[in-house]
């Protein structure tokens, strides 16, 4: 079935699925959307087997990236601290101000936020009878626990590209035999220069606010001190993470811009971890520790990478 819409907000569309079944969303003849496709995280050689995590564009691709939050209203505003990097001036002497920055917490109320998994639907990109270029989910069960899920889904294909199809009879010919994830950017080992490595976080976030740059920027160059044997750069979907490898510590260590993210500690290989989709690394409690961003954070580093 073929869908031409803007967004969907129910599964009216697919009432024709039976309960159960398995569907896949595609952009069939994807070669005409090539700009699109490398915006979202493609290689511009579009090849077979590409699977990337849609880069965070718009509200459907950022749940599909990014752990979201619904308020309760329900329930009573509670009280919270939200961090800040301030520039203010104080009082030096003599009639004299000057200007100092570093990081405040200030006490706002909100209501109470119920806190969602992001949906880590991947893409991939498939060759077909004639060299048609499909680009396809994984195959997505159809159920009430799914429903959310495939909306969203249907929606990145639909404020992406305009159109997509759903299919659940022989598209297993449109599924890649091999995947070639193209979720990360891994530096020639050795050492870098922390210019070098702060221009490259300026590129990874510069639509961040101050804040989670700053916040990146010293918890990366503090880690940056050990001297990490790689260090590789999330893209598209996993833009703005950061994974520092010690390699003979067996100690892989991901940080990112988002500030109430904490830093997770993997112990498997470098190659393995590469291969995850991001539901798997920050859900799948495959991470041996998580260090909370508070004022233990450099203790915590420090007896991590000291050994």
């Amino acid at each position: 079935m073929n869908l031409r819409k803007k967004r969907v907000n129910t599964l009216s569309c697919m009432s024709w699925v039976k309960q159960g079944e398995k569907v896949i969303v595609a952009l069939c003849d994807a070669v005409s959307f090539k700009e699109k496709l490398m915006e979202i995280g493609f290689s511009s050689d579009l090849q077979d087997g590409e699977t990337i995590l849609p880069a965070a564009i718009n509200p459907a691709t950022i749940r599909n990236a990014e752990k979201f939050y619904i308020a309760d209203r329900s329930k009573p505003k509670e009280k919270y601290y939200q961090t800040l990097w301030w520039t203010r001036k104080e009082w030096a002497g003599r009639g004299e101000t000057r200007e100092v920055s570093d990081f405040v917490l200030i006490p706002r109320e909100r209501y109470p936020r119920m806190e969602y998994a992001p949906y880590s639907v991947e893409l991939s990109l498939k060759y077909g009878k004639e060299g048609m270029l499909n680009a396809v989910t994984e195959p997505i069960e159809f159920c009430g626990q799914n429903e959310k899920k495939l909306i969203n889904t249907i929606n990145i294909f639909l404020t992406i590209f305009g159109e997509c199809d759903i299919l659940t009879d022989n598209y297993q010919n449109l599924i890649p035999a091999k995947v070639k994830r193209l979720n990360w950017e891994v530096l020639p080992k050795g050492r870098h220069p922390w210019e070098r490595i702060k221009k490259d976080l300026e590129r990874i976030c510069e639509h961040r606010s101050k804040t989670a740059k700053k916040l990146l920027f010293d918890k990366s160059e503090y880690i940056e001190k050990f001297q990490p044997d790689f260090l590789a750069y999330g893209k598209s979907g996993f833009r703005g993470y950061v994974i520092f490898g010690f390699e003979e510590k067996n100690i892989y260590v991901l940080e990112s811009v988002y500030p109430d993210n904490a830093t997770y500690v993997f112990g498997q290989n470098w190659e393995y971890l590469s291969k995850l989709t991001k539901a798997e690394i920050l859900n799948g409690k495959l991470h041996d520790a998580r260090l909370i961003h508070n004022s233990n954070w450099k203790k915590d580093i420090d007896q991590l990478l000291e050994v």
